[in-house]
């Protein structure tokens, strides 16, 4: 664990409350702290997106893994959200369709929550 843990935890959840209150999206508390964690743990990532999802979802395929699902879902969640390369994305709708799927296979509650958590990353990302 990274020694700065709790700091990123701490500024994450208060960007995540800011960005409800913005957007008017209120989302489920385990939402909220799923994506909370999920930022926290992908702070210092320089890396993200530089995989094919495509390749993700197969090797997680492969294993059936739930842990290799919820990395795909995250990852379409982050690219979504910032949403980085845009122009090199198949259509607008790859990120949300595979992440969904991603977390549908690992029977998670992002499956359902994937487009408004995604809303309220956007706005984080938009204003840093």
């Amino acid at each position: 664990m990274n020694i700065h843990w709790l700091e990123y935890v701490k500024s994450c959840y208060d960007l995540v409350i800011e960005s409800e209150g913005l957007s008017e999206i209120i989302l489920e508390h385990e939402v909220e702290a799923y994506i909370v964690h999920l930022m926290a743990n992908n702070f210092e990532r320089v890396d993200i997106g530089n995989q094919a999802v495509a390749i993700q979802m197969l090797t997680a395929m492969n294993t059936k893994k739930r842990d290799e699902f919820l990395k795909v879902g995250d990852e379409c969640l982050l690219i979504h959200s910032y949403p980085f390369k845009k122009r090199y994305w198949p259509n607008p709708r790859y990120y949300v369709d595979m992440g969904t799927i991603a977390y549908g296979m690992a029977n998670h509650i992002m499956e359902t929550h994937f487009e408004p958590a995604s809303k309220i990353l956007n706005r984080i990302f938009q204003r840093i």
